[in-house]
């Protein structure tokens, strides 16, 4: 077993680069535990992996930030939450969302509301279900403001589909929506000629 830790501990911390952690930091850190490895815990928190890590996963952030939680290295956690909200990535919706579920989980108010401003305006569109699950995040957090701004790039993204199905939207938008973003006024086939 002791081979295997040590193997972990060099693979995990190849090169003095803390961000090669980032694709299974639970794991990992969850294996060097159970195999009683807490000087290998303690070798890679020096690291400051907080400082260091990729965001260009909100998966591996949420990961990230469980591990460092488990491990007690509340410091880390700190310093990660202060670089997250800021410049994690927003290009897998599902993941945002995911990750913004994990901060107000850990009740980082601040950082939620930074990551909130960012969402509405520049998150990815181009995984509609994704997009179905970060409106729904949005909502459970109270920000129906940003759902509303999200949802209103739908159509422009071609998911019109989504969008009419936000709230009244299939009533508002029963005809269809104008190109300034109103809803269309109601007409019939004669008013085509």
């Amino acid at each position: 077993m002791r081979f295997s830790v040590t193997r972990i501990i060099g693979h995990i911390v190849h090169d003095g680069r803390a961000a090669s952690i980032k694709a299974r930091p639970c794991a990992r850190s969850g294996a060097l535990r159970e195999a009683g490895a807490q000087d290998q815990v303690t070798a890679l928190l020096v690291r400051d992996p907080a400082a260091h890590a990729a965001l260009d996963n909100p998966w591996s952030v949420l990961h990230l930030l469980d591990a460092l939680r488990e491990a007690g290295a509340q410091d880390q956690v700190t310093v990660l939450l202060a670089r997250v909200a800021g410049h994690a990535a927003l290009d897998d919706p599902a993941g945002v969302a995911a990750l913004l579920r994990g901060l107000r989980v850990v009740g980082a108010q601040d950082q939620v509301t930074v990551l909130l401003a960012r969402v509405a305006g520049h998150a990815a569109l181009d995984h509609p279900a994704g997009v179905a699950v970060l409106l729904d995040a949005l909502r459970e957090a109270g920000a129906h403001k940003q759902a509303a701004l999200l949802a209103d790039r739908l159509p422009g993204e071609g998911l019109f589909e989504l969008f009419w199905s936000q709230g009244n939207n299939q009533a508002l938008y029963r005809f269809g929506r104008e190109p300034d973003g109103n809803p269309a006024r109601s007409w019939g086939w004669d008013d085509l000629n």
